[in-house]
Parts: structure tokens; sequence; C-alpha cells
């Protein structure tokens, strides 16, 4: 039955599982990057618990506190840059490296990309 080898070894194991933060998410795999299931919510729109619940799911539950102890909700998460994540979060410099770089950025662009021909009838933020 290679079959059913062939799908053992395709799942990597456990380990690979835990390893959530190198896998990240795009707009067409899940229609916008949202840990709410199939209900499409906009990053702007999040609360800081929003925001708190995405990074769990994506694998960073420590780290996930920070982000609710100084408040960032979908606006905040939107505009931070680099630095923000790297120091203002006060997490280890691995996990907010790949937070920054895999997901921050990525919420970002893919809120502003499709944002972009709204900007020229009001904010991106609407």
């Amino acid at each position: 039955m290679e079959t059913g080898e062939e799908e053992e070894e395709g799942r990597g194991g456990e380990e690979e599982e835990k390893d959530n933060d190198d896998d990240p998410r795009s707009s067409d795999e899940d229609g916008g990057l949202s840990p709410f299931g199939s209900t499409r919510v906009s990053p702007v729109d999040w609360t800081v618990s929003d925001v708190v619940s995405y990074f769990t799911a994506v694998g960073f539950p420590e780290q996930a506190a920070a982000f609710r102890t100084q408040e960032i909700d979908g606006k905040s998460l939107l505009l931070m840059q680099r630095n923000d994540v790297l120091t203002g979060l006060s997490i280890k410099l691995g996990p907010a490296l790949k937070i920054y770089e895999r997901h921050v950025k990525v919420l970002q662009k893919t809120h502003f990309e499709e944002n972009d021909s709204s900007s020229k009838h009001g904010s991106a933020f609407v």
C-alpha cells in the first residue's frame, strides 16, 4: 500500500505541524488571512482579541500575549513597522522576525493591495 505510506511521509510528522510560523498564509488560501474560519474579516476590523487569536492560530501563542499587553488591534497591526515588532513588543528576536516578515508584512501587503482601489475614494482604512 504505497499510497498510505506516501500520505504519511507527506504529512511530515508532528514536529512539522508545530512549526506553523513557517507557513505564511496567503489571501488565496483562506480569503483574507483571517483566523476566523471561512468568515472573511478584514485585519483593519480586528479587535485586540482577534489579533491575539490570529497569532495564536499561526503558532505564536506565547508571543500573542505581547499584542494584548500593548493593546495592538487590527489598525495598529497594519501600521506597525519592523522596529515596532522587534523592540516594541519585548519578545525574543527570532519569533519577532518571523512574526514581522511572515505575518505582519503579508497582512499589510494584502490589505493595502486590496484597498488600493478604495483609497481613490477615501481612506485605505475604510
